[in-house]
């Protein structure tokens, strides 16, 4: 097995350190994981995201802390290759006008594995329960499914991701300012965008965290996976979206499961180590 969505405490809002991680995920009988800080690059937001946290203070994204990241990765596969595959890897929140900033970000670190997600509509976070509220109170089911997808279908277009995360994850919050309409109008604007994402080469995740909130499906829903599989998507990572230790392999066996039972195609790092034990190292 494979959980190749982590979020360690360099992340602003994650509070598991690489140690407590690792130890989870060996306990958890997991082959590979691949530590995902989030990489936030919207020039629009300077005042809340471009962070991460170093020796327990949150300090700005630059050279030396992201360096700093890497190499406290790097030294948890050396310090457990017998034991762990584990990679350095970035989850980026995606907006088409700072791609440039994104793609130079990809080249100088160059990680292991990454991951794009849309985070925020108009600026606004949607992932998040403090701001997420206020954008769905403002706007209309229509507006945020239109501002999700023409985000998504940017994304996908952009070319500087293999895979993209929790797919659906409009739902999170949306779901709650708009119920079971806002399955129903995703579920119609999703076929052009798998279509879009098979002629590009562009993949998926299955990520367990939408269980941790209530849900009863994965994000995305098995409905959305089938979707996916007719129109020659495949799935390159399964992740639990941990931010905590405990987390850490969460509904991941689940994951597995859900994947076999649709029969949907594997490719990326869930058909590189997501059924065999490797010390490897994969590449994005």
């Amino acid at each position: 097995m494979i959980d190749f969505h982590i979020h360690p405490d360099f992340s602003y809002d994650s509070r598991a350190s690489t140690e407590d991680i690792v130890e989870a995920a060996l306990d958890k009988g997991i082959e590979a994981i691949c530590f995902t800080t989030h990489i936030d690059l919207n020039p629009k937001r300077r005042a809340i995201d471009p962070f991460i946290r170093v020796d327990g203070k949150l300090v700005p994204l630059g050279n030396d802390s992201v360096e700093a990241f890497i190499s406290r990765i790097h030294r948890a596969a050396d310090e457990n290759a017998d034991r762990l595959a584990i990679f350095v890897g970035f989850e980026f929140s995606y907006g088409r006008h700072f791609e440039d900033e994104i793609a130079r970000f990809i080249e100088k670190f160059r990680p292991d594995f990454y991951l794009g997600a849309i985070h925020c509509l108009e600026n606004i976070g949607i992932s998040g329960r403090h701001e997420a509220p206020g954008y769905f109170r403002s706007v209309g089911i229509e507006k945020a499914v239109d501002d999700y997808f023409s985000a998504m279908n940017d994304l996908v277009k952009s070319r500087l991701f293999t895979t993209v995360a929790h797919i659906d994850g409009l739902k999170k919050y949306g779901h709650r300012f708009y119920g079971d309409e806002l399955y129903r109008l995703m579920e119609l604007r999703f076929g052009a965008i798998f279509d879009l994402m098979s002629d590009s080469g562009v993949g998926i995740e299955v990520n367990t965290s939408s269980l941790r909130s209530g849900f009863t499906e994965m994000f995305p829903s098995k409905r959305l996976l089938e979707m996916a599989r007719d129109a020659g998507v495949t799935v390159n990572s399964v992740g639990s979206d941990a931010h905590f230790a405990t987390d850490v392999g969460f509904g991941i066996e689940s994951a597995y499961r859900l994947i076999e039972r649709v029969g949907i195609g594997i490719a990326g790092p869930l058909a590189e180590f997501g059924s065999r034990k490797t010390s490897s190292r994969s590449s994005n």
